[in-house]
């Protein structure tokens, strides 16, 4: 789980791969890991549309990037946990906004889920909570997690609660647990480096390029 999207795999003994996929709505035929992702990440932004409170698909991307950044940035998963003290500004280091050296804001935060909670508020006619929104944004996001992973796993017949879950991605961490609850799987791996796996697999990575191409004859006869 990163700041745009979630990516799942299912792995019993060997990687599974898929040899026609869609990317962005382009089909690539070529070998790659069979791998599931969904449009919810840490960045993704929590909104109010008038009767429901919804999260994503849009997301605040790495600029302005959530709320807590300092930079402007629209309401996210991110700063959900924030303000449920899931993220500790103390514990992260000073690189936010305009300047990058200041902490996380949960000042802003706590201030634009008030201002929410009040719009929720007068739509459902009864007092909601800001803590109250940031729980059912948190509990929207693990649930899409969830029934991605019930994609690659239940609905093919495999069950889960006898696995292992292991996450990777800088958000991944914050929200395993709670899709594992959800999924009734009692064990959760996260390796030490579990946050930087994009930046680990990029250093080590081994360049090679293919290229194809079909060419087109064309004959001229005459009469």
């Amino acid at each position: 789980m990163g700041g745009t999207s979630t990516d799942v795999s299912h792995f019993a003994g060997e990687y599974e791969r898929a040899f026609d996929t869609e990317v962005a709505g382009v089909r690539v035929r070529a070998p790659m890991m069979s791998i599931h992702s969904i449009a919810a990440g840490g960045g993704s932004i929590v909104h109010f549309d008038g009767a429901r409170l919804r999260v994503g698909p849009e997301s605040a991307g790495a600029n302005p990037g959530p709320a807590s950044y300092r930079r402007g940035g629209p309401l996210t998963v991110t700063d959900a946990n924030v303000l449920l003290g899931r993220i500790q500004p103390q514990f992260f280091p000073r690189v936010f906004g305009a300047l990058a050296n200041e902490s996380l804001d949960r000042t802003i935060v706590a201030q634009r889920f008030g201002e929410l909670a009040q719009r929720m508020t007068r739509s459902a006619a009864r007092a909601i909570a800001p803590e109250e929104v940031a729980g059912g944004a948190l509990r929207i996001a693990v649930g899409a997690m969830a029934n991605a992973v019930k994609r690659i796993s239940v609905m093919r017949g495999h069950d889960v609660t006898a696995y292992t879950l292991q996450c990777f991605g800088g958000a991944g961490g914050q929200h395993a647990g709670l899709v594992a609850d959800l999924l009734g799987m009692s064990r959760v791996f996260i390796h030490p480096l579990a946050g930087v796996l994009s930046a680990m697999a990029w250093t080590g990575r081994s360049d090679r390029h293919a290229r194809s191409g079909a060419r087109a004859r064309v004959e001229s006869r005459r009469a």
